[in-house]
């Protein structure tokens, strides 16, 4: 069976976020051949403002499980953990991302079915995606801009905050932040 190497944007913003996120990280590995995570880092809400801060990172795992499969299994965790999708970018205990994947070779896979579009379509406008993916694959390069994943970073028009994660002193000025943001 063919290999993959995924590269997978988590976030959650209701409930014991960590607490969700390792749940989803140990079924999402739990037929890796290998993995790793990124730092964890509380991010800003994006586009709808009205919600608390994320706790995001990106994983990175090899498996033999296919990229459509993989897809299904990130939407089967969101709906174990009871996501709704009844507002667009709203708030949510756990969201998964196919942001990559990558054959074999090497070489990330490009497809433009709707149901799953590779290389993530908006990966390159948002630093809650593009900083954790940078601490795994800095110098990779996006197959349809064929500049790195740094550089992608350093030119995201996204200046959303995003902050090493540190649960007693991050979170605190987040949530005050995020207050903020919500009435503005």
């Amino acid at each position: 069976m063919a290999r993959h190497t995924f590269y997978l944007g988590l976030g959650s913003n209701l409930g014991d976020r960590q607490t969700l996120l390792e749940r989803a990280i140990d079924r999402l590995t739990s037929r890796a051949e290998r993995w790793r995570r990124a730092p964890w880092y509380a991010t800003a809400p994006v586009d709808y403002l009205a919600q608390p801060w994320f706790l995001n990172t990106v994983l990175e795992v090899t498996t033999d499980i296919a990229p459509a499969e993989m897809l299904t299994l990130g939407l089967q965790l969101e709906a174990d953990v009871g996501r709704v999708r009844s507002i667009p970018k709203g708030a949510r205990p756990l969201d998964v991302d196919v942001l990559l994947c990558q054959a074999l070779d090497g070489q990330f896979l490009v497809s433009d079915d709707p149901t799953l579009t590779l290389p993530h379509p908006r990966l390159h406008l948002r630093r809650f995606v593009l900083v954790p993916l940078c601490d795994l694959i800095p110098t990779a390069e996006h197959p349809h801009f064929k500049q790195t994943f740094a550089a992608l970073l350093a030119a995201c028009p996204d200046n959303s905050p995003v902050h090493a994660w540190d649960a007693s002193a991050v979170d605190s000025a987040a949530n005050s932040a995020a207050g903020d943001q919500s009435e503005a």
